[in-house]
C-alpha cells in the first residue's frame, strides 16, 4: 500500500510524469488481456510502482521533531528521532547574515517555532549536505516557509520552487511587496543569492587591492 500525502507534496513535473505513467499502465494492463500481452503489462505496473515507492521514500516521508535553534531566518535545527537535524526551508530564502534584515526575519522564525513541536517532510539534500524541507508548526495550518514569505521576509527562490503550492507562495510574496512589508519596505533589497555574490567579488576586490599594495 502506498503512503497517503498531501497534495501539494506532489512536486508538480516529476510526480506527475511517475504517476500518470503508472495510471497509463494500469489501464493497459486491462487491454493486455484482450490482446495476449498480460504478462508485458503486469511487468510494466511493476515497473512503475517501485518507481513510484521509491519517489516517496526519497522526496515524501515526513517526520515530527521539536525546534532547539534557530540559526538563522530559513535555517533551524530540529531535535527528532533522538537526533538533532540542521534543516533549511524549501523553497525560500531569509536575508542572510550581515544583510538587512536578517536579525528581524531570525528573531520572527524564533517567536514562530522555537521550542515548537513541528512536522518536516524533506525535498532534497542541497549542496551544503542540509535537508530542504517543508515544516509545519503543530497546531498551525500553513507551512512555516510561506508564513515568512507572507510577512515580507523571505523571497521566494524563482529556480528552486516547483512546488504546486509555490504559487501560493508567489502571490503572497507579491501582496507583501504591494504593501511594502518588511524586506519591500526598502528599495534596492536584493535576495541573498545576489548579495552572497557581491559579497564575494567585493572580498576578492579587497584582497586583490591589499595584493597590489604589498607590491
Amino acid at each position: 500500500m502506498f503512503p497517503i500525502f498531501p497534495d501539494d507534496l506532489f512536486l508538480s513535473s516529476r510526480w506527475n510524469r511517475v504517476g500518470g505513467a503508472a495510471a497509463i499502465a494500469v489501464k493497459s494492463c486491462y487491454v493486455g488481456k484482450k490482446t495476449g500481452f498480460i504478462v508485458r503489462r503486469h511487468l510494466q505496473i511493476l515497473l512503475y510502482s517501485l518507481v513510484l515507492i521509491i519517489a516517496c521514500r526519497v522526496s515524501c516521508h515526513a517526520g515530527t521533531g521539536r525546534v532547539a535553534e534557530i540559526l538563522e531566518g530559513d535555517l533551524l535545527v530540529i531535535n527528532a528521532d533522538g537526533a538533532q537535524h540542521k534543516v533549511r526551508l524549501y523553497g525560500v530564502a531569509c536575508p542572510v547574515r550581515n544583510q538587512p534584515f536578517f536579525s528581524q526575519a531570525r528573531v520572527l522564525t524564533t517567536h514562530l517555532a522555537l521550542q515548537k513541536g513541528v512536522e518536516f517532510t524533506p525535498v532534497f539534500t542541497d549542496s551544503e549536505g542540509v535537508e530542504n524541507v517543508l515544516l509545519r508548526i503543530e497546531g498551525v495550518k500553513d507551512y512555516l516557509n510561506g508564513q515568512l514569505v507572507g510577512y515580507g521576509l523571505a523571497w521566494v527562490k524563482p529556480k528552486e520552487c516547483k512546488a504546486r503550492l509555490c504559487d501560493e507562495w508567489r502571490r503572497l510574496e507579491e501582496l507583501a511587496r504591494q504593501n511594502a512589508i518588511g524586506i519591500w519596505s526598502e528599495s534596492g533589497m536584493i535576495p541573498p543569492w545576489d548579495w552572497k555574490r557581491e559579497e564575494r567579488m567585493e572580498i576578492y576586490r579587497r584582497g586583490k587591492e591589499a595584493s597590489q599594495k604589498k607590491e
